[in-house]
């Protein structure tokens, strides 16, 4: 499927509908439980409370059921409980709470979308349907229900009735979405021929293909055995979206094991297909940063279809962006090793223990990964990311080395892997080296705001290349304007080239931009200083000395030194060799002639 404009809107519509209005409840419940709540109900919604501060969302349900068992008139909290029920993907015991509510208030799409999944779950197609024809805001939301009738239809074998609601989805900027959904519908009708060009208009259709459309399309080459198809699919998803390695045949097996004689269909049931839909807005709305939106979108689909491993691997990428960090490695590591996703959720795997500083564990899981998959570099690139994190850089430059070794030619989106070595090499202090992965990572991304930036930087420190210094951090400033530590660094090199009137309103800009850098407001006190605002410069070194402690023990007894005795008296730290300035003149006045 392919996203544009047009669906976003759409998917905001449904964040708002789906995600329930629940702010000051507990305020509310509190002001009024002593006077109108027994105690007991008050003891137990304070350890809700707790609970679900602690993120211990099994105990916080428990303790909100007791909470309403006391006091089972309060409709606050039984949408509450409602709510969590159905993120948490309870959905059967979230079903009565559904149809309470959809007595007081028709327009709640969430409890319509509960009471669609459970009716499905049961095999109640036509309820369902039903349901959906007298919802009040149907035309709020003419992406989504068109989509789920054209399933429920399908459930009730009628295949003329569904896609005549699928009809509704062909529009522009939903167009992908009809087309992915017609092609999975024919496959299920046993259509091959309609369902290959619906998946043809897909692949030659504008943007990027999504993951999923491409894993559903190798399922239904690889049953055909169009090994030639097979393979012009997946250069042309390697070619567009590099965020994912298609390692092989089994990530489009739908969970047979390879060699298998009969290959399974990845969406083979109206219950599957409904779980498509779920899935396609869930991962949209986790691409916009609503995790909660997002998760209610997973559940409704992991409900519908336990085996959708995508779908899973998303589920814990929302839960970690929650900070639920346990209940993510505990999904990641329960994936089994026949899975198609073994590989990324051993990956985050991985990481979230390197996150728990069980860096060895993370190790042998990486190793492991590397030697089932040898041509990729990606489990070695994680390990350097690693050793960083940990400072270990001659292990980290060994990673990183590694994974270069295996690309084979440098295209534009390996810029990092160098850039990523260079900050390593330059950290073990092996400049010459840094300096030469930093100029390969230009050569791939010549306007890359973070390799400009840490080139230019190092070459000021350095005295070095002052000029091109000045203007690759110029350049990045402009590319990344919301950049503080890039806003800092075009500031201090205006300083270090003593263009102070330059150096303050850029240095206070970055400041702006992180209050919280002790680096950035030591640097606008020096900027301050050397300007004649003594007063605000003293000020600015004392900010650096209460805020986050982002400076070397060195760096912070300067500060301290130059609040005792004023930075004429301690010296700049880094100075710009007199040959160096008197080349930035002569091309400052170069400029001013033109």
């Amino acid at each position: 499927m392919r996203a544009k404009s047009k669906i976003s809107v759409l998917f905001f519509l449904l964040l708002a509908a789906c995600v329930p209005d629940n702010a000051g409840t507990s305020l509310a419940f509190a002001e009024t439980a002593s006077r109108e709540a027994p105690a007991s109900a008050v003891g137990n919604y304070i350890f809700y409370l707790q609970a679900k501060q602690d993120q211990d969302y099994d105990s916080a349900i428990k303790f909100l059921k007791a909470t309403i068992k006391e006091d089972p008139s309060n409709k606050i909290l039984v949408s509450e409980l409602f709510t969590l029920l159905t993120i948490e993907g309870r959905i059967a015991e979230a079903a009565p709470y559904a149809r309470e509510e959809l007595k007081s208030d028709p327009s709640s799409l969430l409890a319509v979308l509960v009471l669609t999944v459970q009716d499905a779950r049961e095999n109640k197609y036509r309820e369902a349907l039903n349901r959906l024809e007298v919802f009040p805001n149907r035309d709020d939301n003419p992406f989504l229900i068109p989509l789920l009738e054209a399933w429920l239809y399908a459930g009730l074998d009628e295949p003329k009735k569904a896609k005549q609601a699928l009809e509704k989805v062909n529009q522009k900027g939903t167009e992908s979405f009809y087309y992915f959904h017609l092609a999975l519908l024919n496959d299920m009708w046993g259509d091959s021929e309609e369902a290959e060009k619906n998946y043809e208009a897909l692949l030659h259709g504008p943007g990027i293909l999504s993951l999923r459309t491409v894993q559903t399309y190798g399922n239904f080459l690889l049953r055909r055995n169009d090994q030639k198809k097979f393979m012009t699919l997946i250069e042309a998803y390697r070619r567009g979206n590099r965020s994912y390695p298609l390692i092989e045949e089994d990530f489009f097996l739908a969970g047979a094991s390879s060699g298998a004689k009969k290959i399974p269909m990845s969406v083979p049931t109206p219950k599957a297909g409904l779980a498509e839909v779920f899935f396609g807005v869930s991962g949209s709305l986790a691409d916009k940063s609503s995790p909660e939106s997002s998760l209610l979108f997973i559940r409704f689909s992991l409900n519908l279809d336990p085996s959708l491993s995508l779908a899973r691997v998303l589920l814990g990428e929302v839960l970690e962006q929650q900070g639920r960090l346990n209940e993510a490695l505990e999904l990641y590591e329960s994936e089994p090793e026949t899975s198609e996703t073994y590989f990324p959720a051993q990956m985050r795997t991985a990481m979230l223990l390197a996150k728990k500083g069980e860096t060895e564990k993370a190790e042998k899981i990486l190793q492991n990964l590397s030697q089932m998959h040898p041509s990729l570099p990606l489990p070695w690139v994680q390990m350097g990311d690693m050793f960083v994190a940990e400072k270990n850089f001659p292990m980290a430059i060994r990673s990183y080395t590694t994974a270069i070794e295996k690309i084979g030619t440098p295209q534009k989106s390996h810029w990092t892997l160098f850039y990523s070595r260079g900050i390593a090499y330059e950290q073990n202090n092996q400049w010459d080296l840094a300096e030469q992965d930093f100029l390969q990572a230009l050569i791939l991304s010549p306007e890359q705001p973070l390799t400009l930036n840490y080139l230019g930087y190092s070459w000021l420190e350095r005295g070095k290349n002052v000029v091109k210094a000045r203007e690759m951090l110029e350049l990045a400033a402009f590319r990344a304007p919301q950049s503080s530590f890039i806003t800092d660094s075009l500031g201090w090199a205006y300083y270090l080239m003593k263009d102070y009137k330059k150096a303050v309103p850029v240095l206070e800009a970055a400041v702006s931009q992180d209050p919280g850098s002790a680096v950035i407001n030591d640097h606008l006190g020096d900027a301050y200083w050397r300007s004649g605002r003594r007063r605000e410069a003293r000020y600015q070194w004392r900010k650096a000395l209460d805020v986050n402690d982002d400076l070397t023990p060195e760096d912070r007894a300067r500060v301290e030194a130059k609040l005792e005795k004023g930075l004429d008296a301690i010296g700049d730290k880094i100075t710009v060799p007199e040959a160096e300035l008197k080349s930035v003149i002569v091309k400052n006045e170069k400029n001013a002639g033109k």
